[in-house]
């Protein structure tokens, strides 16, 4: 649930076996077409973009030591109903004198977005360009799903539908291990997960998935999710009251894809939304309007309840009165704390997220990990040292902080303490 387009201003246009098959339900399934190299960028030049955001060299912790090629692949891939579909990937591939492999493997899932264009292989891509720094240039292959709706997908987005994001994950791993052996490129089997806010949500889903469906196949050394909406049941009762920032959007975006996924949320969209946002909706996001663009010109509300707003009063009575209400039947289905991890995994978030609340999601998903008798630290950034003169730095400097806290504060604090404190020692570990 990112609302900015790039993450902490790290854009990069300036710079310009079959392992595959193992434990898949269908053969087809993360077949991969050649893979189409979009960048190739130095250390140095990666360097020199760290340098001009204020900070960032210190929360990566060492200065670039590879050279990094960018890919995309395009691969084989499921829809949420079973039915074969494409899907692309970015894939950042470590090089260079003093970075010899074998590499350490991350997936890493991306926030939301609103543009259908948008994929992580391209080398303007914020986000993805915050991977490279953090990770692909200091000795991590990086794959990156797209999802479906985006890069080279032509149908429609399953927003945050946690069994079709797992697979699609999954075969985008797949397909990046056959791309890597056909490249003769070495990993060192340790293979880490990560995602933010939507992602978070993807990365928590697909290491369900991969711990209940192919052990065998995937042995996951760790994982941390960041500010992910876990709790949806709880999250989406709770703002229907108490709305975040972009609620509307994301509710769109929610219900639209239930819809097109289970086929059970309204006969019409009129049931739904509110005219006049109603018109055009399921066809609406992702698409070429900019998150203020849809706002701007009045094809979403700010308000997601009320009159004038997104849902209809109707939808809003249903939903609360009853858990049987289909909308809420979907989301709940949709929740992610209702498994047990094997691999470590940890959370990370901020205290003042005003788009995924912390402790509806972060704190609770801790403690229901607990009742489960595993450990999974919820931490917060807001609380380690040396991230704090980092945050006020940030705050006085920016006078829409709050506004631009989960998309811009927190997420390369987090990504910071995945690498240095989870990864990275488990990397080094023999």
């Amino acid at each position: 649930m990112i609302i900015k387009r790039t993450l902490y201003g790290l854009g990069l246009a300036a710079i310009a076996t079959v392992l595959v098959a193992c434990g898949s339900d269908d053969p087809m399934r993360g077949t991969v077409a050649e893979p189409i190299e979009t960048a190739l960028v130095t250390a140095a030049q990666v360097d020199g973009v760290v340098a001009s955001q204020p900070g960032l060299d210190q929360l990566i912790g060492a200065a670039s030591r590879c050279d990094v090629s960018i890919n995309k692949i395009v691969y084989n891939t499921i829809g949420p109903k079973g039915e074969s579909t494409k899907a692309s990937a970015g894939l950042m591939i470590p090089s260079g004198e003093g970075c010899d492999g074998p590499y350490p493997v991350l997936v890493y899932h991306h926030g939301t977005t609103v543009y259908q264009a948008f994929t992580m292989s391209d080398p303007a891509n914020g986000e993805a360009g915050l991977q490279m720094a953090m990770f692909a240039a200091q000795g991590y292959v990086v794959v990156m799903p797209d999802y479906l709706g985006y890069g080279e997908s032509t149908t429609y987005h399953p927003y945050l539908n946690a069994e079709n994001t797992a697979a699609v994950s999954i075969d985008a791993l797949r397909a990046a291990r056959t791309t890597l052996a056909k490249m003769a490129v070495a990993t060192d089997g340790k293979l880490f997960l990560a995602g933010y806010s939507q992602g978070g949500h993807a990365a928590m889903a697909t290491q369900r998935t991969m711990e209940r469906d192919y052990p065998s196949e995937f042995a996951i050394t760790a994982a941390v999710d960041m500010s992910g909406p876990y709790a949806l049941s709880d999250t989406f009762l709770a703002g229907l009251d108490n709305p975040g920032i972009g609620a509307s959007v994301f509710t769109a975006m929610t219900f639209v894809g239930y819809q097109k996924s289970y086929g059970d949320v309204y006969a019409s969209p009129e049931d739904f939304f509110q005219l006049p946002y109603a018109t055009g909706i399921e066809s609406l996001i992702p698409g070429t309007l900019s998150f203020e663009e849809l706002y701007t010109t009045g094809k979403l509300p700010v308000a997601t309840t009320g009159e004038g707003g997104l849902l209809t009063a109707a939808t809003v009575t249903g939903y609360k009165a009853s858990a049987d209400f289909p909308a809420r039947r979907d989301v709940a289905k949709n929740d992610l704390l209702n498994w047990k991890p094997v691999a470590p995994l940890q959370l990370c978030g901020g205290d003042r997220d005003p788009t995924v609340p912390f402790t509806i999601n972060t704190t609770a998903a801790s403690a229901y990990f607990l009742t489960q008798e595993v450990v999974v630290p919820a931490v917060d950034v807001e609380q380690i040292p040396s991230f704090q003169p980092v945050i006020a730095a940030m705050e006085a400097g920016d006078p829409d902080f709050l506004l631009n806290y989960h998309g811009g504060v927190v997420p390369p604090l987090c990504m910071s303490y995945a690498k240095n404190m989870v990864f990275d020692p488990l990397v080094a570990a023999p």
